[in-house]
């Protein structure tokens, strides 16, 4: 199975901090079950792996707190694809999904542990709907 950028992003400052402490490149691979290659280029300087799209859909999520989809949609195109994959990573990203006639704010995307703000949210965008209706049915009279 691939392992993704963000294997290699999490491993290496690791690899450096062993390449520090005067382990050679191959030990470094071995502990680390890396590839040879990428921590002899790591090491060289000759490349620094990147962070991956799942890492920076989790930082956004963790900063932002719960968003629906409607909000994640410009930042993230394929935020369904990104849940996904970040499950298959056993990342702690969740989906809530609500009726389809709230169309793109019917799927809320939020990190273990945001759950009561997650209800907040959607009871705030409730309140909103409700406050709306109701001045809709005052301008028809």
């Amino acid at each position: 199975m691939r392992r993704g950028k963000e294997f290699y992003d999490r491993n290496y400052e690791r690899a450096m901090q062993l390449h520090e402490e005067g382990k050679s490149v191959r030990e470094i691979a071995e502990k680390l079950n890396i590839s040879y290659s990428a921590v002899y280029h790591w090491v060289k300087g000759l490349r620094k792996p990147e962070a991956g799209n799942v890492t920076d859909f989790l930082s956004f999520l963790q900063q932002k707190g719960p968003l629906p989809a409607a909000e994640l949609k410009n930042s993230f195109p394929k935020h369904n694809e990104l849940f996904l994959i970040s499950g298959k990573r056993g990342e702690p990203v969740k989906r809530y999904v609500l009726d389809r006639k709230f169309g793109e704010y019917s799927t809320w995307y939020f990190i273990s542990g945001q759950e009561e703000v997650l209800r907040k949210r959607i009871r705030g965008m409730f309140e909103t709907i409700r406050g709306f209706s109701e001045k809709m049915k005052e301008a028809d009279l």
